[in-house]
C-alpha cells in the first residue's frame, strides 16, 4: 500500500512542551558561543570546551529558524492558507512583536544611555555602533536584512530582525508550502528549503560576516521555510514524522554528530542543517526520554526566559568584561570565578528583564487588540506561555 493511500494521522497540534523547553537550551548554547572568547582569555585551559562551541555552535540559530517556521505554521496554517485580511495579519504581527520587542527596546535604551555616559566620561563601550543609521536599523528591526558593515549595538538582534522579515512575508510563504500535497513533495520541498542558504553561501562564503550581517536573509528564509515544510509533511499524513518521533534520542545524537563530523572534515557546520532540522518534527511527536526531559518544569521555564536571555547576555558580557577580565581576575582560580560571574549575571538579568519588562509588556500589548475574525483562538506561543504560568505559578492567565 502506498504512503498516500494509508490513513492519514493528524499532525500534533496545540502545546508541544518539548518545543518550548528546547528553546532555553539553544539560548544557553548561544550564550556559550558569545562567552567563549572571554572565557578562554581568562582560563586558557577551558579552550577545549569553549572553542568548539565558539566556531560551530552558530548552527543552533539555524535550528531556531526551523523551530519558528514549524511552530508558526502549526498555529497559523489555516489562517494564512489565503490572504487573511489586514486585521488578522496585523494582529499576528502585533502578537509576534509583543514576544520580544519591549525587551529589545529596553536593552537598547540602556545601551544607548551607557554609551552616552561613557563618552561623556572620555571612554567608549566596545561595539556601540553609531547613533544614527546603526541605531535606526536596530529600532526598526532591519539590522538583520543584510548590507550591514558589522554587528552593532545588541548584535544578536540580527536574528530576530531576520525572523521578523519571515513574518512579514508569511502570507506568501504558507500558501506556497501548502501547495505541497504529498509526502514526496514535502520531502523535496524540505531539501530545497535547506538548499537555499547552503547554495547561496557556497558562492557568497560561509564566513561569520556574510551569514550574520552582510547577507543573513537566505539563512533565515531557508531554515524558516524548512520548518514550515516539516509541519506540512505532518499535515499531509506522512508517517516519516512519527517514525522520527519513535527514535527522538538517536535523531538528536545524529544531528549532533553530523555537526561534529562536518566540522572535523573542515567544512562549514551549516551543511548539517538538513539533519539538524529533523530534531523539530521528532520532538513534535511527544515521545521518548528526550521529549520528557525537555518537557520538565525547569526546561519549560528555560524556554520561557529564552528571549530575555538571548537579548541581555551580549550587552552584559561586553559591559562586565571591562571589570571581569584576566587583569582583574588573574590565574585559573580567579578566572573560573570570573566566568561564573559572567554566566550568573546573564541569568539574573534575563530573569529581571522577563519579570519587569517582557511579561508585563506582552500582556499589555495583547490586551490592546481584540481577536480578529478568522484568527486562531489563541496563538500557539500564547497558549504555551499560559501553560508555563500554570506550571510555575499555579495559575493561568487564560480569560483575562
Amino acid at each position: 500500500m502506498s504512503e498516500q493511500a494509508r490513513p492519514r494521522p493528524s499532525a500534533p497540534t496545540g502545546l508541544i512542551p518539548s518545543l518550548v523547553g528546547i528553546r532555553g537550551y539553544l539560548a544557553l548554547i548561544v550564550v556559550i558561543v558569545h562567552l567563549a572568547p572571554y572565557a578562554v582569555a581568562m582560563v586558557p585551559a577551558t579552550a577545549g570546551f569553549f572553542v568548539p562551541f565558539w566556531h560551530h555552535g552558530y548552527v543552533v540559530l539555524d535550528l531556531f529558524f526551523v523551530l519558528s517556521g514549524f511552530v508558526i505554521s502549526s498555529g497559523y496554517a489555516r489562517t494564512f492558507a489565503r490572504w487573511p485580511g489586514r486585521a488578522t495579519f496585523g494582529k499576528f504581527l502585533w502578537a509576534r512583536l509583543s514576544r520580544f520587542y519591549p525587551v529589545h527596546l529596553a536593552v537598547l535604551a540602556v545601551m544607548v544611555a551607557a554609551v552616552l555616559v561613557s563618552r561623556a566620561l572620555g571612554d567608549e563601550i566596545p561595539h556601540g555602533g553609531n547613533l544614527t543609521w546603526d541605531l535606526l536599523r536596530q529600532i526598526t528591526l532591519t539590522s538583520g536584512w543584510g548590507g550591514a558593515h558589522a554587528l552593532t549595538w545588541n548584535g544578536p538582534v540580527w536574528s530576530l530582525s531576520a525572523e521578523w522579515a519571515c513574518y512579514l512575508v508569511l502570507p506568501l510563504l504558507l500558501p506556497l508550502v501548502q501547495r505541497l500535497r504529498t509526502p514526496a513533495a514535502c520531502v523535496i520541498g524540505y531539501l530545497v528549503a535547506c538548499a537555499i542558504p547552503l547554495v547561496c553561501y557556497s558562492f557568497l562564503g560561509f564566513d561569520d560576516g556574510t551569514i550574520t550581517y552582510e547577507m543573513p536573509l537566505p539563512r533565515a528564509f531557508g531554515a524558516f521555510l524548512a520548518g514550515a515544510t516539516l509541519f506540512q509533511l505532518q499535515s499531509v499524513g506522512s508517517r516519516i514524522p512519527a517514525a522520527l518521533g519513535r527514535v527522538t534520542g538517536p535523531v538528536v545524537a545524529v544531528a549532533f554528530l553530523s555537526i561534529v563530523g562536518i566540522a572535523a572534515l573542515g567544512h562549514p557546520s551549516m551543511l548539517a542543517l538538513p539533519v539538524v532540522g529533523l530534531v523539530v518534527p521528532a520532538l513534535a511527536q511527544r515521545h521518548g526520554a528526550v521529549d520528557r526531559f525537555l518537557s520538565t518544569r525547569v526546561s519549560l521555564l528555560g524556554g520561557e526566559y529564552s528571549v530575555a536571555l538571548f537579548l541581555v547576555h551580549v550587552p552584559w558580557i561586553i559591559a562586565a568584561s571591562m571589570l571581569i577580565n584576566p587583569r582583574t581576575f588573574p590565574g585559573s582560580g580567579w578566572g573560573v570565578v570570573g566566568i561564573l560571574l559572567l554566566v550568573a549575571g546573564s541569568f539574573v538579568l534575563a530573569w529581571l528583564a522577563y519579570v519587569v519588562v517582557e511579561r508585563p509588556a506582552q500582556k499589555w500589548m495583547r490586551r490592546l487588540v481584540k481577536r480578529a475574525p478568522g484568527a486562531p483562538r489563541k496563538p500557539v506561543e500564547e497558549r504555551v506561555e499560559e501553560r508555563v504560568d500554570v506550571t510555575s505559578h499555579g495559575r493561568s492567565d487564560a480569560g483575562k
